[in-house]
C-alpha cells in the first residue's frame, strides 16, 4: 500500500518522523532546493515548509524532540549543524566542524 507524501521533491537524502505531533522532516540537496522542510504525514502534500534554506549539501537528519531541535549533516560545507525546530532558520548553529564528507546523523538518547 505505498503512498505519495510529498511530491515535488528534488533529491531528498534525509528523513526524520515526529510521531507525536504528525510531522515529518528531510533535507532536500537537489540543484536549487539545498534546505530543510517539513510537512503533515497525512499523504495529501500538506503544510510544507521551509525550515532551513542556503544549505550547501544536506544529506543527513535527526531531531531531538524533547528539546525541539533538529540536526543534520551537510556534506558540502563538512559540517554538522543544529536549529529550532520552530521556522525558518531559526537559530542555526555549527555543533561540529572539520569532518570529510558526512553523509548522515543519528542521536542517541541517555
Amino acid at each position: 500500500n505505498v503512498q505519495d507524501l510529498v511530491t515535488g521533491l528534488t533529491n531528498p537524502t534525509g528523513i526524520a518522523l515526529d510521531l507525536a505531533n504528525r510531522k515529518m522532516y528531510w533535507t532536500d540537496s537537489g540543484t536549487g532546493a539545498r534546505k530543510i522542510q517539513r510537512a503533515d504525514m497525512d499523504g495529501l502534500n500538506s503544510n510544507v515548509q521551509d525550515l532551513v534554506t542556503g544549505l550547501t549539501n544536506p544529506t543527513g537528519i535527526a531531531l531531538d524532540l524533547v528539546n525541539r531541535k533538529m540536526y543534520w549533516a551537510d556534506s558540502g560545507t563538512d559540517k554538522i549543524q543544529r536549529a529550532d525546530m520552530d521556522g525558518l532558520n531559526s537559530n542555526v548553529q555549527d555543533r561540529v566542524t572539520g569532518l570529510t564528507n558526512p553523509e548522515g546523523i543519528a542521536l542517541g538518547t541517555r
